[in-house]
C-alpha cells in the first residue's frame, strides 16, 4: 500500500516537473520572439533596392554581394539635414522613392542585366535654386580609374587631389580638370559611375584626405549659370560588373565608337612640329632648315608642322610676310622635299586683327549674355580677343572657309587646332546653348570638318567626341621626371585616354616643351623616346642631333621600331572602331581580378599581347617588371617567363626599351 503511494507521488512530481519545463520552454519561446520583435525596428532602419543597402537618418549605402562583400560604400544626401524625416513617395521592389517634404526628393531605380546590375539615382531639388547636392564615395577598398585628363594624371585615381571643381574642360595648366574628360569612373571592384550629361556638376577627390570622390551639383555664377532659374538636380548611374574589365566594356558601351582611323601616316612616321624647339622664334628659313636637318639625318616623317606665331596678328589667316616673305614658294619646297605641311589654328581673334572685326560683325564671335557685343577674353597671347562661336553654323562654315583659303592659297595639308577648353569663354556670355562644355564638343567637330578625307588633323580637346576619327594630343608636358606633367604622366594619360573613349592618342613632344628654357636633359630625352616608341603616334620638335651622335643613332632606333610595330597598331586603330577597345591598355585588360595589374603606373600593353615597361626613372639602369598571367618572351634577352612573376633589377641599357610578348 505504501509503495502505490510512492509510486503516486513520483507521477505526481513528475507531471508537475513536466509543466514547470513546459511553462519554460514556453517563456524562453515568448522571450525570444519579443526578443525578434523589438529588434524589427533595426532592420526598418534601412531601405533595400536590389543589393543597395541605404540607412535611414544617416544616408550611409553600401552595395554588396553578401554581408560581408562590400563592392562599394558612400554616403548619400551628404549635405545635412539627413536626420529629417522623408515620405515614401511611392517604392516599389525595384523602386525607391523618398521624398524629404517641401526640400528634395530621391528616386532610386534598380535594373538587372545579363553581364550587370544598375542603380539609377536621381535627386531634385524644389525649394530654392542655390540648393547643393552632394553624395560621396569611398575611395578606400578600390584602385579608381577614369574621368579626365590631369596635370598629374596618377593611375589609379585615387592617388590624387582634386579640390571642389567644375567637372567642364578645362586647360590643364589651370590645375583644374583637363580638356579630354567624360563623367565616367570605374573601379577594381567592378564599380562603374557615369554622371549625365546635363547636371551642373562638380567633383572632389580626397579633398580633406577623406578617401572620398564626390559628386555635387549646384549652380554659381560661372560656370554653370542659372540663366533660366532652375533647380539643381543630380542623375547618374551606378553599375556592378564581375570584374574591372567587364563593367568598362558594359558602361563604355554608350560611347559612340570611331567612324573611322586617322591617316595611317600618323600611326607609322613621326610629327615634327617647330613649336618645342623654336617656340615663336619661327621664320621662313629656320622652317626649311628644320625640314632639312630632317632629312640630312636620315629620320622619316608623316608630315612638319608649323606651330605659334605665322601670322602678323593672332586671328589672322594668312602669314606673315616679315618672317615668311614667301610663304607659298617655302610650302613648295617642302612639298618637294617630301613634307606635307600643316599650321597651328586656334578659336581666338585679339582685337588687332583683321578678322575680329568681320567675325564680330556678322556675329560670329561668342556674345555678352542678352547683348549682340562680342564678349571679350584674354588668352596665352593676348588679353582682349573675341572666340569664335561654334554655336553658329553660319560661323563655323566662316571659319572652315578660311582654313580653306590656307590650304588653297599656300597648299597647307591640315591644322592643329589649339584651345577649345571651356575655361577660354567668358563667365557669363550668349550662345545657342545653355552648357558651358558645348565648346570642346563642337570646336573638335569642327576640327574633323577641316580634313574629312586624309583626317591628318589634331585636337586637343575631347568631351563626348568619340565618334570623330582624329588624333587627341595631350596638353603640352612639361621636360621633367615626375608627376608634375612630366614623363610619369605619360603613360597614365594615355591610358586614361583610352578608358574614356579616345584610343588615338598623340603624345606630346617626346622630351617635353623646355618651358623652363633649356633643352631637356639628355637621359630624359631618351627615356622619354623610349616610352612614347610604342605608343600610337610620335611627335619630335626637340631635335636629336642637337645633343650628340649616339642620341640621334638611339633615335633613329626606336622611330625604325615604331615603323615595325605600325601594322599592329594600326590593326588595332580598326578594332577600336569596331569594339571601342582601347590601343593602349592597362595590365589588367587581360588579367582583370590580378591585384598587382590593378595598381601599376609604369607599364602598359599595347594590344592584348605586348606588353611595354619603359624606364622612368633617373639614372636607372634597371628596374622591377610585373609580368601577368601567361608566357611571355622578352626582347632583351630572348628569355621565356611564365607570369604572373616579377623580375625584379630587370637590367636595361640607356638604349633598351624592355618589350615582352605574349605567346598565344
Amino acid at each position: 500500500m505504501s509503495g502505490h503511494k510512492i509510486n503516486g507521488r513520483m507521477k505526481v512530481g513528475l507531471a508537475l516537473l513536466s509543466l514547470i519545463l513546459l511553462s519554460a520552454i514556453v517563456g524562453i519561446i515568448a522571450w525570444q520572439v519579443g526578443r525578434n520583435n523589438n529588434e524589427e525596428p533595426e532592420i526598418e532602419d534601412e531601405y533595400v533596392v536590389g543589393n543597395l543597402h541605404l540607412e535611414k537618418y544617416t544616408w550611409n549605402f553600401k552595395i554588396k554581394n553578401s554581408d560581408t562583400d562590400v563592392r562599394l560604400s558612400g554616403q548619400l544626401s551628404n549635405t545635412g539635414s539627413t536626420k529629417i524625416v522623408a515620405e515614401d513617395c511611392g517604392s516599389s521592389d525595384n523602386v525607391l522613392c523618398l521624398d524629404w517634404i517641401g526640400t528634395k526628393d530621391l528616386l532610386i531605380s534598380y535594373n538587372k542585366y545579363v553581364s550587370a546590375e544598375c542603380y539609377d539615382i536621381y535627386w531634385r531639388t524644389h525649394s530654392c535654386s542655390d540648393q547643393i547636392l552632394l553624395d560621396c564615395f569611398d575611395l578606400d577598398n578600390a584602385h579608381w580609374y577614369g574621368g579626365y585628363e590631369d596635370w598629374n594624371q596618377f593611375w589609379p585615381l585615387e592617388q590624387t587631389t582634386m579640390n571642389l571643381s567644375a567637372f567642364v574642360a578645362n586647360d590643364s595648366y589651370a590645375k583644374r580638370i583637363g580638356g579630354v574628360q567624360e563623367r565616367y569612373f570605374i573601379n577594381s571592384q567592378g564599380i562603374g559611375i557615369n554622371i549625365s550629361s546635363n547636371v551642373p556638376l562638380y567633383i572632389r577627390i580626397n579633398q580633406t584626405s577623406d578617401k572620398q570622390i564626390c559628386l555635387m551639383a549646384k549652380y554659381e555664377k560661372y560656370p554653370y549659370t542659372n540663366i533660366k532659374g532652375g533647380y539643381p538636380h543630380l542623375s547618374y548611374t551606378i553599375c556592378v560588373a564581375d570584374n574591372v574589365r567587364k563593367i568598362h566594356e558594359f558602361m563604355s558601351a554608350s560611347f559612340s565608337k570611331p567612324s573611322d582611323i586617322p591617316d595611317r601616316k600618323l600611326f607609322k612616321y613621326p610629327i615634327w612640329s617647330t613649336w618645342a624647339q623654336y617656340h615663336k622664334d619661327i621664320n621662313q628659313t629656320t622652317v626649311i632648315e628644320f625640314a632639312s636637318n630632317i632629312l640630312k639625318y636620315n629620320f622619316s616623317h608623316s608630315q612638319v608642322e608649323i606651330d605659334d606665331d605665322w601670322t602678323p596678328k593672332y586671328g589672322d589667316m594668312v602669314f606673315n610676310v616679315k618672317k615668311f616673305p614667301n610663304a607659298t614658294e617655302m610650302v613648295k619646297q617642302l612639298n618637294a622635299m617630301g613634307f606635307r605641311v600643316t599650321i597651328w589654328v586656334h578659336p581666338f581673334f585679339n582685337i588687332d586683327s583683321l578678322p575680329f572685326q568681320e567675325a564680330a560683325s556678322q556675329f560670329f564671335l561668342v556674345r555678352q549674355y542678352d547683348s549682340q557685343v562680342p564678349a571679350l577674353v584674354s588668352w596665352w597671347d593676348g588679353n582682349a580677343a573675341g572666340i569664335l562661336d561654334v554655336s553658329n553654323k553660319d560661323a563655323v562654315q566662316w571659319f572652315i572657309e578660311k582654313l580653306q583659303f590656307l590650304q588653297k592659297t599656300y597648299n597647307i595639308s591640315s591644322f592643329k587646332f589649339d584651345a577649345g577648353e571651356t575655361n577660354w569663354l567668358p563667365n557669363i556670355f550668349e550662345t545657342a546653348y545653355d552648357s558651358p562644355n558645348f565648346y570642346p564638343t563642337k570646336w573638335a567637330e569642327l576640327a574633323y570638318a577641316s580634313d574629312t578625307e586624309v583626317r591628318h588633323q589634331e585636337v586637343r580637346v575631347g568631351v563626348s567626341t568619340q565618334h570623330l576619327p582624329v588624333f587627341v594630343r595631350m596638353l603640352d608636358k612639361n621636360s621633367n621626371w615626375e608627376n608634375k606633367n612630366g614623363l610619369k604622366t605619360l603613360i597614365n594619360t594615355a591610358l586614361t585616354f583610352g578608358l574614356l573613349g579616345y584610343p588615338f592618342v598623340l603624345p606630346d613632344m617626346i622630351g617635353g616643351n623646355a618651358y623652363e628654357g633649356n633643352k631637356p636633359d639628355r637621359e630624359l630625352f631618351i627615356r622619354w623616346l623610349e616610352a612614347t616608341a610604342l605608343l600610337p603616334a610620335m611627335q619630335f620638335s626637340i631635335v636629336p642631333w642637337q645633343y650628340d651622335d649616339e642620341v640621334v643613332n638611339i633615335s633613329r632606333k626606336f622611330v625604325q621600331l615604331h615603323e615595325e610595330y605600325s601594322d599592329l597598331i594600326i590593326k588595332l586603330a580598326e578594332e577600336s572602331v569596331r569594339t571601342g577597345a582601347p590601343i593602349i591598355r592597362p595590365l589588367w585588360w587581360i588579367s582583370p581580378l590580378d591585384k598587382e595589374c590593378q595598381r601599376i603606373d609604369t607599364e602598359f600593353l599595347l594590344g592584348n599581347n605586348t606588353l611595354v615597361a619603359p624606364v622612368l626613372e633617373q639614372g636607372a639602369i634597371s628596374r622591377d617588371i610585373y609580368l601577368p598571367l601567361g608566357r611571355w618572351r622578352a626582347s632583351i634577352d630572348g628569355r621565356v617567363i611564365n607570369g604572373p612573376e616579377y623580375l625584379r633589377n630587370y637590367s636595361v641599357k640607356l638604349d633598351e626599351l624592355p618589350i615582352f610578348t605574349r605567346l598565344v
